[in-house]
């Protein structure tokens, strides 16, 4: 009985170790060409656990079987560092890059941007608290970053949060580059980039069928252009059935929740593919830049992604050079991720990054300070 248990522990090790490695491949593979790897990679964190369990299993008993999971961990290395950075930097130099002026920051030829998906400024209240709105725009100002990217960025047309507001309590950052996906009676919704420097030229990317977007600014550092992209690529949207189903998550195995599953899979397969297409449209967009980049936002994507990878490649992450822990973004109900990031190409390098752990919206803002070589 013990040979037949011990077996059985040994074969499922193997495959748990295989869905491990096949989640790193997955980022090469494009859903909008096959879709099905890309649950692999969203499902890494929960495969990666289980291979840690393994792993620590056999290593009690001193038996040899825990190379299965070490050596299928060890492959993945560099994956696993999309997850976890542990840099002292953001520990020990903190007050040092927080207590840098602008002119200070400008005569070492530094850059401190942050990028934010604020959802609106809470326009329909998901925080349950008046404030929210205004503590998001007096949390930017603090900052005083030289460049703020802004996802979900949303002007009221009547009421608090016009955009004459909003301008005003960015006036640090008196460069601003707008676009709007939807353009309704009681507000503008799109994204926004504001600067401390000229923007000498900007631009929007197009996507189809969606309103999500992203857009490019070129804008004027210490005499050098540097193209900034900030992105929000699409979102899954869910609907109050599927929160509701995440929420209170208990396999019945009926059909009422078997449809769910399925309707759930659908606005995951559908964000998959769209985002994939929207990663290739911006990097062939990046890959005829003439200038330094800065890539940042919401890419609604983790670090195990076709939609990463693209973006990322030849590229370097603020947050694996030079941050600290996790790393992960998104609060809101779905399983929390690392899905928003500031990328940067060569002649920029990342001296320090963090996300300000503030909860105004369902993203952590992120910020690094870049130093232009």
């Amino acid at each position: 009985m013990k040979k037949i248990l011990r077996r059985i522990i040994i074969i499922t090790n193997l495959a748990v170790a295989l869905l491990l490695v096949l989640s790193f491949l997955t980022r090469y593979i494009s859903p909008a060409s096959f879709w099905p790897p890309a649950f692999l990679g969203l499902a890494y964190p929960y495969i990666l656990a289980a291979n840690i369990l393994f792993l620590a299993f056999w290593l009690l008993r001193r038996r040899k079987e825990f190379l299965i999971s070490f050596l299928a961990v060890l492959t993945g290395w560099h994956t696993l560092t999309g997850y976890f950075s542990f840099h002292p930097g953001p520990l020990l130099n903190k007050n040092k890059f927080e207590q840098l002026s602008r002119e200070e920051r400008k005569e070492t030829g530094q850059v401190k941007l942050m990028s934010f998906n604020v959802r609106a400024f809470d326009r329909y209240r998901w925080a349950d608290n008046p404030a929210t709105r205004k503590d998001i725009l007096q949390t930017i100002q603090e900052e005083n970053a030289d460049i703020v990217c802004i996802q979900e960025f949303f002007s009221s047309n009547r009421g608090s949060l016009g955009a004459d507001e909003i301008f005003r309590g960015l006036q640090n950052t008196p460069n601003r580059h707008l676009e709007y996906a939807l353009r309704g009676r009681s507000g503008h919704y799109g994204i926004a980039t504001f600067s401390a420097y000229p923007i000498v030229n900007s631009g929007r990317i197009r996507f189809e069928n969606t309103i999500n977007i992203s857009i490019f600014s070129d804008i004027l550092l210490g005499g050098d252009t540097v193209r900034v992209y900030n992105n929000h690529l699409q979102s899954i949207y869910f609907n109050r059935s599927n929160y509701r189903f995440l929420d209170s998550l208990r396999l019945r195995y009926d059909n009422e929740q078997l449809d769910e599953i399925r309707d759930i899979s659908f606005h995951l397969r559908e964000a998959f593919i769209k985002r994939a297409e929207q990663a290739d449209i911006i990097a062939e967009h990046m890959d005829a830049c003439p200038y330094r980049i800065i890539v940042c936002g919401d890419f609604n994507d983790t670090p195990v992604s076709y939609t990463y990878y693209r973006l990322s490649r030849e590229m370097y992450d603020a947050f694996k050079i030079a941050g600290w822990g996790t790393g992960r973004t998104y609060i809101g109900r779905f399983p929390s991720f690392r899905i928003d990031y500031i990328l940067y190409s060569g002649g920029i390098e990342a001296r320090f990054f963090t996300r300000k752990k503030v909860r105004m919206s369902d993203h952590f803002p992120i910020i690094s300070y870049l130093q232009l070589l």
